[in-house]
């Protein structure tokens, strides 16, 4: 009986470590304020390096963060979306001689920090004040995926849609910045994602600066 009791408990043991997710990616805002003109939020980005992605960075490759974020206003029957939804992709490489972890996007490195380091603090713009009312209520939705990309195949697209240039600003050159920038979810042949909401807070929260 003893020994059914053991065989037992293995099972079980053994049947919770397998079905026990792995950690998911978070993406939380962390603050909301108006700045320049401009409703800016700020992130916290963790759980980015499991096992398989830490081996990808070690071996040279690169990992992609796509970012989502939608401001909506909380309607009593549809929600609507106050402006159109940012769409951000962070392109993460490992330096070996560092050990540090460059995130760059479309317009150079945004953040450097020790590898495996987390949070991944960013900041991204929304769109314009002008878009809040003071008294509605709005909340913000964050939507994202982390993971590889097939980049060669991105990059043979990319030259067969605008050409092959080898350096200047020239149109085939932004039309690639532009085509690599706006990665679908579809695109990544691994990856985790995180869905996550604030919750509800009113313009004029937001226009004097709120931690959601």
């Amino acid at each position: 009986m003893a020994r059914r009791t053991e065989i037992t408990s293995f099972v079980l043991l053994f049947t919770l470590l397998i079905a026990a997710p792995a950690a998911a990616l978070q993406a939380r805002i962390t603050e909301l304020r108006v700045a320049g003109g401009v409703v800016r939020a700020s992130l916290e980005i963790r759980d980015m390096f499991p096992d398989k992605f830490r081996d990808v960075l070690e071996r040279g490759g690169a990992i992609h963060l796509r970012l989502q974020l939608e401001l909506w206003e909380d309607r009593a029957i549809w929600d609507k979306l106050a402006v159109p939804a940012l769409v951000s992709v962070f392109r993460l490489i490992l330096d070996p001689s560092t050990r540090q972890i460059s995130v760059a996007d479309r317009y150079g490195e945004a953040a450097r920090l020790p590898a495996w380091q987390e949070p991944l603090a960013l900041r991204l713009d929304l769109g314009r004040v002008d878009a809040l009312s003071g008294g509605r209520r709005y909340y913000v939705r964050t939507q994202g995926t982390l993971g590889t990309i097939a980049e060669r195949e991105a990059t043979d697209a990319g030259d067969a849609v605008f050409g092959r240039d080898e350096g200047g600003v020239t149109i085939g050159a932004v039309g690639r910045l532009l085509f690599h920038t706006v990665l679908q979810v579809t695109d990544y042949l691994q990856s985790v994602s995180a869905d996550a909401r604030t919750r509800d807070v009113t313009g004029n929260e937001i226009k004097s600066g709120i931690r959601p």
